[in-house]
């Protein structure tokens, strides 16, 4: 039988392995804060205003592909990501008219900006395993080889800053507030139709 040090030695070790296992988890968790929120999000957008049944394997397929590009992505996309994730899941738990409708919109926004996003990761890791000595064989010399090859990488990084830091988000929320605000958000359909044959006031 084990004395009582021993057993006190046995749960001290349990207990540091605990904490050492929860810091880990924090740890992983702080650095990929926003990968956890898009996932929080996208359980909320399967969740909430009950979504039809067809539309699940969709909803779940680019809520995949937008965790994917939040946890490959660089700095500022997976912010980004998080933010129009959490706006997503926000309107379409506001939206008493249409969910459904609104539901696509968002994780057709979210599927398109993180394809772009990890399309542009995948064009720089190509850029980044290009063959200097080949593309000087094809365009006749070292200079003229390396001149193209910075030239596209610069177009590449302007495209990807106004495309992803800017265009693709703000075009994403103004087709949110739209779909939001094109009927009013705090009234059924139900609601609205009693409103206006009564001519009350919603």
């Amino acid at each position: 039988m084990a004395s009582p040090s021993q057993v006190l030695q046995t749960l001290q070790t349990l207990a540091l392995y605990a904490a050492n296992g929860a810091l880990a988890l924090l740890w992983v968790g702080a650095e990929r804060v926003s990968l956890l929120i898009v996932l929080g999000a996208g359980l909320i957008l399967h969740r909430v205003n009950a979504p039809q049944p067809h539309m699940k394997p969709w909803l779940f397929g680019m809520s995949l592909l937008a965790a994917l590009a939040a946890g490959a992505a660089d700095a500022p996309v997976p912010a980004l990501l998080a933010c129009m994730s959490v706006c997503g899941a926000v309107a379409v738990r506001l939206d008493r008219f249409n969910p459904d409708a609104l539901r696509w919109r968002v994780a057709g926004g979210l599927a398109l900006y993180a394809l772009a996003s990890l399309a542009h990761l995948a064009y720089r890791h190509y850029l980044g395993f290009l063959d200097a000595e080949a593309w000087a064989a094809r365009l006749g010399g070292q200079a003229e080889a390396g001149q193209a090859l910075s030239q596209g990488r610069a177009f590449l990084d302007t495209l990807a800053t106004w495309g992803l830091w800017l265009i693709l988000p703000l075009g994403y929320l103004s087709l949110l507030v739209q779909g939001l605000l094109v009927h009013p958000p705090l009234a059924s359909p139900v609601e609205t139709l009693t409103a206006v044959r009564t001519r009350r006031r919603l």
